[in-house]
């Protein structure tokens, strides 16, 4: 079961070697959450920001939207109810390790957490993967996503947060 869950565990490794990156980069406590979940002016830090946005929306792409290109197929063997099912433990999966990782990431190497910029960034993500169309080569869409999502988190954390 762990293992079917974990079958792309090599994403949650870089997420968890990226954590102890940026920590290595930025150890004040400050620095280190707002680079990684909200963004800021300098160059640097939006990279590093582009790069933990692209680790998070890879741990939804690489199962999500298998699923959801081949969905007639998918529909068609298991019915549009568990297809339904498939993809809400497609979104919540992830999603929960990725609470998971950055939550032991985050109170192990800081002593800190902040839930909120956690669940903001579920929350968005989802959110984007969803609304997003679905066609057979997803390069493009994949680029849109990470523009739209740091521009999403610039404007909301700037102005709500």
């Amino acid at each position: 079961m762990i293992k079917k869950i974990l079958k792309n565990s090599s994403n949650y490794f870089f997420l968890i070697l990226f954590n102890l990156a940026l920590f290595l980069i930025y150890q004040d406590t400050n620095n280190y959450l707002t680079v990684k979940y909200i963004t800021t002016n300098k160059s640097m830090d939006i990279m590093i920001s582009i790069i933990f946005t692209f680790l998070l929306f890879k741990l939804y792409f690489d199962s999500y939207y298998y699923i959801v290109i081949n969905r007639y197929n998918i529909i068609t063997r298991i019915g549009r109810k568990n297809y339904n099912l498939l993809i809400l433990k497609q979104l919540l999966i992830p999603s929960i390790i990725f609470f998971i990782i950055n939550f032991l990431t985050d109170y192990i190497l800081i002593g800190k957490i902040n839930i909120i910029y956690i669940m903001i960034n579920i929350l968005f993500a989802i959110a984007c993967v969803i609304t997003l169309p679905k066609k057979k080569e997803y390069n493009n869409e994949f680029l849109i996503v990470l523009i739209l999502f740091i521009l999403i988190k610039v404007v909301y954390f700037k102005f709500f947060i």
